[in-house]
């Protein structure tokens, strides 16, 4: 295409603006730090700084963590029909399964097609409680085995299942590291044994796809509380929002991750082969806000976008009450325990995988 002389000089123009904006992105500067430094126990002051400076970083050089093998895996799955796919849904989309909270779910457009899928991986193979072992039927789902794939059910679901499960467990020994790093360096020994049994632990496969502003509202209701555009009146796919306690992250080089910082909103750069590391509400307030939680949204790409959030959680017992210094947190005037205040949230903000009543 010949362009004319003013278009030429918009081109530049606009060509420059994208550099600046690029260069001038303050979250390049966000710490990228070693896999073996924070496992040798080394990082602990960066890990802290870095939340205090960005309230998140990158972990990088993870040892047997794959991530194209991830990826592909993952979209192979998403790609399989429907009617596969919901073998192994949660009860909601198929109650001929047991499972409530692992597996597979959606939310749909109006058309009923899928918009948003995930697949939810827990840490039980097998459930090792019966439901008299425990307080309440919440916390017997919290220990719901699996919902795999046998094999040969569709192409590649032995590599879909032996890729996932060690991808859990990297994240798993990754996870349990930064808390007792994070323990250690605010001198806060009890942290640790708050996620002792860590039972509500999600491995999520994510997949966002294209959307109309009005497939929002069937789910992200304004009146809940959701807005699902940006200033400049872009859609979003996931509402502005903090987590609730450690996610471990990876965007497997999608773009549309966005972070507030210093009272502005900054495109969060994707650096493939890393884990981003974040907390949420309950460590920041456990902490006394010295690690401080992300705020973060997902813009809608328009296109297939895929993440893979691991959400690690205290036990379902662990005491949230009282913070660091002994203060009470606004989390425990209601729930001075960590599974009920999730049970109260959880229901309202996994719409793919569960019912209103789902815990009931």
């Amino acid at each position: 295409m010949v362009k004319r002389k003013g278009q030429e000089t918009s081109w530049i123009r606009s060509s420059l603006d994208i550099m600046v904006k690029s260069i001038s992105n303050p979250l390049t500067d966000v710490p990228k730090l070693d896999y073996n430094k924070i496992m040798s126990g080394n990082a602990r002051d960066d890990i802290l700084q870095a939340m205090k400076d960005y309230a998140f970083f990158y972990i990088v050089n993870i040892p047997n963590y794959d991530p194209q093998a991830e990826i592909e895996v993952i979209k192979r799955f998403f790609s399989e029909p429907q009617e596969i796919k919901e073998r192994y849904a949660s009860a909601k989309h198929n109650p001929r399964n047991t499972n409530v909270f692992r597996g597979y779910g959606y939310i749909t457009n109006q058309a009923g097609q899928p918009i948003e899928e995930t697949y939810n991986i827990g840490q039980f193979e097998e459930r090792d409680v019966e439901i008299d072992d425990v307080s309440c039927r919440a916390e017997y789902i919290t220990r719901e085995p699996n919902m795999w794939p046998a094999d040969n059910d569709f192409p590649g679901s032995e590599e879909f299942r032996s890729t996932l499960w060690n991808g859990f467990q990297v994240r798993m020994r990754l996870v349990r590291k930064i808390v007792e790093e994070i323990a250690a360096g605010l001198e806060f020994s009890e942290f640790v044994e708050k996620f002792k049994e860590a039972e509500f632990t999600g491995f999520y496969l994510k997949k966002y796809t294209e959307r109309e502003a009005s497939d929002n509202g069937n789910h992200y209701r304004a009146s809940k509380g959701y807005n699902m555009k940006t200033e400049d009146g872009r859609d979003l796919a996931l509402a502005e929002h903090t987590d609730r306690a450690i996610t471990l992250l990876a965007t497997y080089s999608n773009g549309g991750l966005q972070a507030f910082y210093q009272g502005t909103w900054y495109d969060v750069p994707s650096v493939m082969g890393s884990l981003m590391m974040m907390s949420g509400d309950l460590v920041e307030e456990l902490s006394d806000k010295k690690v401080p939680s992300l705020i973060h949204r997902v813009i809608d790409i328009k296109a297939d976008r895929y993440s893979t959030p691991f959400f690690f959680s205290p036990s379902y017992h662990a005491n949230i009450a009282t913070s660091l210094s002994g203060q009470e947190t606004e989390i425990g005037k209601n729930h001075s325990t960590f599974g009920p205040w999730q049970v109260s949230w959880l229901q309202e903000d996994e719409p793919t995988l569960l019912h209103a009543n789902s815990f009931n």
